[in-house]
């Protein structure tokens, strides 16, 4: 019984004493118990900041395994940069287009969606090529009016497939450029 006593005692100075140290906040003339606004605003500030930074160090990792991946994936690396340069603002604010390439380019290289970061720059990627608008064409600034004008040299390459890239060897290249050209290649 004795030691129920001291454990409730314990317990309500506890209670006490954690009651004390909630700060005050001051708003609009009326005393508050709990945390200020601002103290809110900057704690979310801070999250979003590490959340951003985390995001931004597993993509970093990610496009550094390869040497060349920047150059083979440039949304995504728009992306990284935007992100380095002012935060995941920045990103919300590029192009409809080059999110959703930049969300088909992190899709196609992640196999392992461990990394924290990765998953969630994913996610955040997906809802802003969700909620943005496509943006409308142009049209009224076209010079030259009538059908003519409607037909785009590079209709159906937004939905085809991209290409396997591999490297070959300089005699293998200058072989095929010269069966292109029309040249029959020298016999080795």
């Amino acid at each position: 019984m004795k030691q129920d006593l001291k454990s409730q005692i314990g317990s309500s100075l506890h209670s006490v004493s954690t009651f004390f140290k909630r700060p005050l906040s001051l708003q609009n003339g009326e005393i508050s118990l709990g945390v200020a606004r601002s103290t809110l605003i900057e704690q979310a500030r801070a999250t979003e900041r590490k959340h951003v930074r985390r995001m931004r160090a597993d993509l970093f990792f990610m496009l550094e395994q390869h040497p060349a991946a920047r150059d083979l994936v440039r949304a995504l690396a728009l992306v990284e940069r935007t992100m380095q340069r002012s935060g995941f603002d920045g990103v919300d604010k590029l192009p409809q287009k080059v999110l959703a390439r930049a969300l088909v380019e992190l899709e196609r290289l992640v196999r392992d969606w461990s990394p924290v970061g990765l998953a969630e720059l994913r996610s955040r990627l997906a809802v802003l090529v969700k909620n943005k608008p496509v943006e409308a064409e142009r049209e009224s600034q076209d010079p030259v009016e009538g059908p003519a004008s409607k037909i785009s040299v590079f209709a159906g390459l937004d939905s085809a497939q991209p290409s396997d890239v591999s490297e070959v060897d300089h005699e293998i290249f200058e072989e095929m450029e010269r069966s292109w050209v029309g040249q029959i290649p020298k016999a080795a």
